[in-house]
């Protein structure tokens, strides 16, 4: 059996590392309920292995953003596919399955009561009874989705087959009945906040004899009479239909416990990569919930015959051991997530570094395209993760190749019109500035430096003096922060803000005001990063105090997505429990799990593309990181971990070091860092 998961985990892309080399119950402590309720977090209870398609997760009624919320006790079915975490009304929901008793009125089904007190959500796995008797578990391989369907004895039973669900508008269907048993089509939809189309192409099959009926973009499935057990195979791919059923063809000979317990098997072996000591469960919950939060994407899309599909509509072939990844938010996600993937999974992070160069290739746009292969959000900032990975070395792939096709991207695609697009185009002009000098392209980079540092015009004018609009959210065209949330955003300069505000003191005497007076919002993007940056002053332990609080203690938030609220919600942000966030905090695609692991790790990078990490206290008393080749690196903490503790120093394999800086290259060669704090 071990050799089957072995097998199944190598062709998913994971590596596997023998089980006495790390902890066996790390995975015991995700727990896939939090952050699930309401608008706090918008995660599900998907039964999906780590950045698979097959999302197969029940869609609540009313319908949440991810599909599910665990403070509905009615269902309106099973959709498959979902982006986690994401604003607006999300994205996919695609080919919702509902298995029934007696009859049903296909036009209208109406919403089923499942018995809470039955829910069950595991790694890989989630399982719950309706109310008319039905069973429903739910697995998932990476492009097959599992349905396992138990129905009370002595009644007739069905499946009705939702072809044209969606969480956005479906704009087009074509499915055909082939036998009696499968289904084949494909499905085109609305991006997530309209943004883009997506279309890709699926197989649903059904392991016995079945009575089709159409009704509309509905099909009814009448099951032989005394069925007790029905498994159902969901399969997708961005290639063909056909394509499709091969996938489900090679998968259904696995029975669904095997196929259960392959998906807890590839968890358990990406979550292993990091292990924490701690006293406190809670903590571990915490962290290995989130570590699943954000690993549910993007999406691994390459099909058995090494084709996909990309965002050109173009079809595209690979060799036996490459993977293509899909699915992108990176506006949010190059924040965190990804600094984060470059610590613990260097080698994964490689493929996703090249799929994302591939899209320079393929006609990359800022958001989703209108030919889009699944389900994706957007992709600004992409650049500077490109130069992140290049210096870090793991970038596996021809920058000059590309090279082109990103100027340009910053000649024609950036946008200037408002004081926040200045920011974040100063941003990607100043990381490609960096490659060209990286590539030895001396013009272009002083060129586009020059662009780049421009943006001290806009930050003099606009950021330097507030004026009564600095609080007020959206003011001056910004996108979901206010103005005094915007201004810190120049990561690649932080001391050209100093230079412009009056120096170092000043500087950190704003932070104080910004941090005193409540106008952070941790529970958006734009000032994420601004906890840490006490690191750029003669106070960095104003840092380490701010983030420990962050984490554990309760504070006053006064932001929603869009407004600022009238009271503050006071609560600790991050909890073990459905309601895991503050109110109207989006995971954002585990850009903001990213952000606690990082900052629970002590770890954060607060400009990609400059590769190095601020070192904090961490929330474990010993951290450590397995890396390829049997190396590792472990932190550990000697002394108080609280929010009234200071670094006192930093021991770097033995040798004190300067500072709080630590260089990647540091950590991906193994070692241990000690972090000593009074």
């Amino acid at each position: 059996m071990r050799q089957l998961l072995i097998v199944l985990m190598a062709w998913a892309g994971f590596s596997c590392a023998t089980p006495d080399t790390q902890p066996k119950d790390s995975v015991e402590y995700i727990d896939p309920f939090i952050c699930t309720g309401g608008d706090r977090g918008q995660t599900d209870v998907a039964a999906a292995v780590p950045f698979g398609m097959a999302k197969p997760c029940p869609d609540s009624d009313p319908i949440n953003h991810s599909g599910y919320n665990f403070n509905s006790d009615k269902i309106l079915g099973f959709s498959n596919t979902r982006f986690s975490g994401v604003g607006c009304k999300g994205t996919g929901g695609n080919l919702r399955l509902l298995p029934f008793v007696g009859t049903i009125n296909a036009d209208a089904p109406g919403a089923f009561k499942i018995n809470k007190a039955t829910e069950k959500a595991l790694p890989g796995f989630y399982a719950v009874e309706m109310n008319n008797g039905i069973k429903v578990e739910l697995t998932a391989t990476r492009q097959v989705a599992f349905h396992r369907y138990h129905f009370p004895e002595n009644v007739d039973a069905g499946i009705l087959f939702d072809l044209a669900a969606s969480f956005e508008k479906v704009l087009q269907l074509n499915y055909t009945l082939k036998g009696k048993n499968v289904i084949l089509g494909d499905v085109k939809c609305d991006n997530v906040c309209k943004k883009g189309k997506y279309k890709f192409y699926f197989a649903i099959k059904v392991d016995t004899d079945v009575a089709f009926s159409e009704q509309g973009n509905k099909v009814v499935g009448l099951l032989p009479k005394d069925t007790k057990l029905a498994n159902v195979y969901v399969g997708m791919s961005t290639v063909s239909s056909e394509n499709a059923l091969k996938t489900i063809e090679l998968r259904e000979k696995l029975s669904f416990e095997e196929v259960k317990s392959t998906a807890k098997a590839a968890w358990s072996n990406l979550v292993n990569t990091v292990e924490v000591e701690t006293e406190n469960d809670t903590l571990k919950k915490l962290f290995y919930t989130h570590l699943y939060h954000v690993s549910q994407s993007p999406f691994q899309v390459k099909d058995f015959d090494g084709r996909y599909r990309a965002s050109d509509n173009k079809i595209y072939q690979l060799n036996e051991n490459d993977k293509q990844y899909f699915g992108w938010s990176i506006w949010d996600t190059f924040r965190s997530k990804h600094p984060l993937f470059s610590l613990i999974y260097p080698e994964q992070y490689s493929d996703i570094l090249t799929s994302m160069c591939k899209l320079y290739e393929q006609g990359k746009q800022p958001w989703a395209t209108e030919t889009e292969p699944f389900p994706t959000i957007r992709t600004e900032h992409a650049v500077a993760l490109i130069l992140d990975g290049y210096r870090k070395g793991l970038l596996n792939f021809d920058l000059k190749s590309i090279y082109p096709a990103i100027k340009n991207e910053m000649d024609t695609q950036l946008e200037w019109h408002s004081p926040g697009h200045v920011l974040e185009s100063s941003y990607d002009s100043w990381a490609f500035a960096q490659i060209a000098k990286e590539l030895g392209y001396n013009d272009d980079h002083k060129k586009y430096m020059d662009i780049a540092m421009n943006y001290k015009e806009t930050w003099q004018k606009v950021f330097l003096n507030l004026e009564d609009d600095a609080d007020v959210m959206h003011a001056r065209g910004l996108y979901e922060g206010t103005l005094w949330q915007y201004r810190w955003f120049v990561p690649f300069d932080i001391a050209g803000i100093q230079e412009m505000v009056g120096g170092k003191k000043v500087f950190e005497e704003q932070l104080d005001t910004f941090f005193g007076n409540e106008l952070f919002n941790v529970g958006n993007q734009p000032d994420i990063q601004v906890p840490f940056l006490y690191n750029y002053t003669d106070s960095p332990w104003k840092s380490q105090q701010l983030v420990q609080q962050l984490l554990t203690e309760e504070v006053a938030n006064w932001y929603g997505t869009h407004k600022k609220w009238k009271k503050p919600e006071v609560r600790k942000i991050f909890q073990a429990k459905p309601e895991g966030y503050i109110s109207q905090m989006d995971d954002d695609a585990g850009t903001m799990s990213g952000w606690y692991l990082m900052a629970s790790m002590g770890l954060y990078q607060t400009c990609p593309g400059e590769p190095y990490f601020w070192v904090t206290i961490p929330l474990f008393s010993k951290i450590k990181i397995h890396l390829p080749d049997e190396k590792s690196f472990t932190i550990s903490v000697e002394g108080p971990i609280s929010s009234k503790s200071q670094i006192e120093k930093l021991v770097l394999n033995g040798k004190t070091i300067d500072g709080l800086k630590l260089n990647y290259a540091d950590i991906y060669s193994g070692g241990n860092l000690v972090i000593k704090t009074k």
